[in-house]
């Protein structure tokens, strides 16, 4: 086989992976990651912090965990185990705030039981609200609203930065707080890596030639 039939084969080969390369990444889209935080990591009355910044999410102390059997009222069942959050007002106004963190969310949600109507804010980074979606009234076990406990709040909207549960001053529980990320391909060193190997393939052939030509002679 001749040097310039191995480096046709090799050029081929290598431009052939590298397309694939391109026509991978550039019809990939980015896939939402959600995440899914309980809360029954934490112990009995905890205030509910930056625990949680590992997977993306702060609570900047607006928030304590109430727990079933000790502190939380029946009234207000959690979705799973035994912990929630609640608007502990020793903390602030009623306001739960979270912050995403590393990565803006693309969706958010929680179930949220409460004495009166509770809303879910979405912001972006600049304040500006991306949308609001409330329980439309008291959801507490027996509350007589037709309401059940546990309303599923969501929002989805491109860029979320943070979001609050704000009620009008009375007591609200959160559980299983859910966001989702996403994760984007790195085109630019992928392709840096098969340029790489194009290039090494080539100068491999290249540097073989001249040995191959004064074996023949």
């Amino acid at each position: 086989m001749t040097i310039s039939t191995v480096m046709k084969k090799l050029y081929l080969a290598t431009a052939g992976v590298t397309c694939l390369t391109l026509a991978t990444l550039g019809s990939g889209k980015a896939q939402a990651v959600d995440t899914v935080i309980d809360f029954d990591s934490l112990l009995d009355l905890e205030i509910v912090d930056n625990q949680f910044l590992n997977q993306g999410v702060d609570f900047n102390g607006t928030a304590s965990i109430l727990q079933l059997g000790s502190s939380l009222n029946s009234l207000f069942p959690p979705v799973s185990a035994n912990n929630l959050i609640y608007d502990n007002p020793s903390l602030g106004n009623g306001i739960i705030r979270v912050d995403a963190v590393n990565s803006l969310w693309s969706s958010v949600g929680g179930f949220v039981t409460g004495t009166t109507n509770v809303t879910l804010t979405a912001y972006a980074s600049d304040n500006s609200i991306l949308g609001a979606v409330s329980t439309g009234g008291a959801n507490f076990q027996d509350a007589g609203t037709g309401l059940l406990p546990n309303i599923f709040l969501s929002l989805t909207a491109p860029d979320i930065s943070y979001i609050t549960f704000q009620d009008s001053g009375n007591t609200y529980t959160v559980d299983n707080f859910t966001f989702s990320s996403q994760s984007v391909p790195e085109p630019t060193s992928m392709l840096g890596f098969f340029a790489l190997g194009a290039f090494s393939a080539t100068s491999f052939v290249k540097r073989k030639q001249p040995q191959n030509a004064a074996t023949k002679a």
